[in-house]
């Protein structure tokens, strides 16, 4: 072979190699594709649902918080017990939104509901489930009701080709008890 078929072969094993990296990495504008991973979904309210209001003699405040990260995505759900103000108040339906490139709100109303039902002001439990894109690590998970913020969520996520790991960090604040209850630690 001579110096030109050798330039031509030297090219062609160029740009094959480099085609199988693109290939591989997948495409660059939607964060990680192909085998190191797929592109990310949007971020979204995934889910959210509250059980029947209660009247139990004790309030036990408390919360639970799971964390499934994966290539493309990190779901993140919260479930807390919440003090209603008063027998006609219920939680009304979330928002959810991108506060910044890795901060994100869910806030969860407490509503009127308009008629008194039952004999006490109640306690609820909500459960909502957050998607957000894993390219937004580190991640934080504001969690508010009415507007005040109750509960702060830190998570970074690890992934490489053999796995990976998240850890998540929290902090909690009370908001007010408008109905003479007390509200104990999460």
């Amino acid at each position: 072979m001579n110096g030109r078929g050798l330039a031509v072969v030297a090219v062609a094993l160029a740009l094959f190699v480099t085609g199988s990296a693109v290939a591989l990495a997948g495409p660059v504008a939607g964060g990680p594709g192909g085998l190191l991973g797929g592109a990310s979904d949007p971020p979204a309210l995934l889910q959210f649902d509250s059980d029947e209001v209660r009247c139990p003699d004790e309030f036990a405040a408390n919360s639970s918080t799971a964390v499934s990260a994966g290539p493309e995505n990190t779901e993140v759900t919260y479930a807390r017990n919440v003090s209603l103000p008063s027998s006609s108040h219920a939680v009304g339906g979330p928002t959810f939104e991108r506060l910044n490139e890795s901060a994100y709100v869910l806030d969860v109303p407490i509503e009127e509901a308009g008629n008194a039902s039952r004999s006490c002001s109640g306690v609820v439990r909500y459960n909502g489930t957050v998607r957000m894109p894993a390219g937004d690590d580190p991640w934080t998970l504001i969690v508010k009701q009415d507007g005040e913020r109750v509960t702060t969520l830190r998570g970074d996520s690890d992934h490489t080709l053999l796995g990976g790991s998240t850890s998540v960090s929290g902090s909690v604040s009370a908001p007010a008890q408008t109905n003479g209850s007390a509200n104990s630690s999460e």
